[in-house]
């Protein structure tokens, strides 16, 4: 298989928003962007938010913003209609979403004229290169674990993990699994598909009864960076993974889920000696 250079992520990413800026206004469904870039929808989120600095929400309102920038700078358009072609419902609405790009109203805006390259040109790159993070190419067995789908934001997952130790007392196999294990698809991030499973590996009998779901762990090659200290350092991690490292790292994501594998029980461990393994499918 040809090895994917750094040029070629920043290529695919440049076409998403050439898509983008074409009809800013329109609907741009993540599986229709991810297969634009040749990327698995599984990572595609993550790996544009890492490259760009925003969500591809962000992306289209601000387009469409600075569209409606350059239609209040060159005409005598009205507000109003401005407003309706950049996709807002009213122009209370639309005044509130273009002050907070610009710290301006419309009006105050058109009777300035300023220019618009701080509209254009978004948020600062992620930094290139990826070699000051040492990851590791793993091939990962198969396994199966026992899961519960976390519902609601990522900050409260704690809860569904207290949940499954619960369950695991009440089945009598507390302390006996192997780690627990995050499976993620998709990013948390500006993502309405996003899934997220709390599980714990377990090959043996036990009754999956109620909200328990079996997930089948997929195994293959992965990068894997480990992560020691909080948990609340997850996000960042994988960010930085995803912006830095994959990109020149010479291998594409594969279409399998992102996981997140906890070495130690933070019931038990200090939060500055908590170990998890932050791993990549990759091909």
């Amino acid at each position: 298989m040809k090895q994917v250079t750094e040029r070629d992520y920043e290529e695919r990413i440049e076409r998403i928003v050439k898509l983008l800026e074409a009809d800013p206004a329109a609907h741009h469904a993540l599986d229709d962007l991810a297969g634009a870039a040749h990327f698995s929808r599984f990572h595609f989120h993550r790996i544009y938010r890492a490259m760009t600095g925003e969500t591809v929400n962000d992306t289209a309102r601000r387009l469409r913003l600075a569209r409606a920038a350059r239609q209040l700078a060159s005409t005598n358009t009205a507000v109003t209609e401005i407003a309706l072609d950049a996709g807002y419902e009213s122009v209370q609405t639309f005044s509130r979403a273009f002050s907070s790009l610009t710290s301006l109203s419309p009006r105050e805006f058109r009777s300035r004229r300023i220019r618009l390259s701080d509209l254009i040109n978004g948020p600062a790159p992620r930094a290139k290169g990826g070699t000051s993070m040492k990851v590791e190419i793993v091939e990962l067995m198969a396994s199966r674990a026992f899961t519960y789908r976390h519902l609601g934001p990522m900050s409260t997952v704690k809860d569904t993990y207290s949940r499954l130790w619960q369950w695991q007392i009440e089945n009598g196999i507390a302390g006996k699994t192997r780690e627990a294990i995050g499976i993620c698809y998709g990013d948390e991030t500006g993502d309405d598909e996003f899934r997220y499973y709390a599980g714990v590996v377990w090959d043996k009998p036990v009754k999956a009864a109620g909200d328990i779901e079996v997930h089948e762990v997929p195994g293959g090659k992965y990068g894997c960076y480990r992560l020691v200290g909080s948990h609340d350092g997850i996000p960042a991690a994988f960010q930085r993974i995803y912006g830095e490292w994959l990109p020149a790292s010479g291998f594409a994501p594969d279409d399998r889920p992102a996981l997140e594998i906890y070495r130690n029980n933070p019931f038990d461990t200090a939060a500055n000696e908590l170990i998890t393994d932050l791993m990549i499918p990759i091909r």
